[in-house]
């Protein structure tokens, strides 16, 4: 019993996750999204990254291509961008740090959490375990403060993105992978998504 008090996101793979939230296996998600075109300063940064990144490069490393993804598609939108946050829903295993969460537009890393995403190299199985009972501890903490709504999900080795929906009736939904040579894409399904966030936040 005591091990398992000291579980965290980090125990968890995909397989592990989905049996310990008692989840079927996850449903294909389709997006209502339109590609949206780079900035000049995107893809000069993503040129620029990638001549950074070489092989043999960590974790961290990788996390650059998803920052300025990131950072690229939250301009329009009043949404903020926090990393290497540690989340706490009183019982294990509902506790952990992510790599990148993202809260409403707020000067405390606080309710109602909308989106959490986690930095993979190449383990998505991992990754997605892990982002699953966060996405599930956020839900906890936000139902705690009155904020009932569906939580988004994001796995990136940096160049390879995949997408998730955990919902308030417990099912589980994720895309296929899109890749960084698709920048027009991912920027539109990251607008999609952060669009979606607002509107569970009204």
């Amino acid at each position: 019993m005591e091990q398992d008090d000291k579980k965290t996101f980090g125990n968890f793979d995909l397989g592990k996750a989905l049996k310990f939230l008692k989840l079927p296996p996850p449903l294909k998600w389709k997006f209502k999204w339109q590609p949206i075109k780079p900035s000049d300063f995107l893809v000069h940064g993503l040129e620029e990254t990638e001549r950074q990144v070489t092989v043999g490069s960590n974790e961290w490393d990788y996390r650059l291509f998803m920052g300025l993804v990131f950072l690229e598609t939250l301009k329009n939108h009043s949404i903020r961008m926090w990393q290497e946050k540690r989340l706490d829903a009183g019982e294990s295993p509902f506790r952990g740090k992510v790599d990148f969460a993202f809260t409403a537009y707020q000067v405390d890393f606080e309710s109602p959490y909308l989106i959490m995403s986690e930095a993979k190299k190449e383990a998505f199985e991992q990754g997605w375990g892990q982002c699953l009972i966060a996405m599930k501890t956020c839900q906890i903490l936000n139902e705690k403060e009155g904020h009932v709504f569906d939580m988004l999900g994001i796995v990136s080795t940096g160049r390879i993105w995949e997408f998730g929906k955990l919902t308030v009736d417990n099912q589980f939904y994720k895309s296929e992978g899109y890749t960084l040579a698709q920048p027009d894409i991912l920027l539109g399904i990251l607008d999609y998504m952060f669009t979606l966030s607002e509107q569970n936040m009204e």
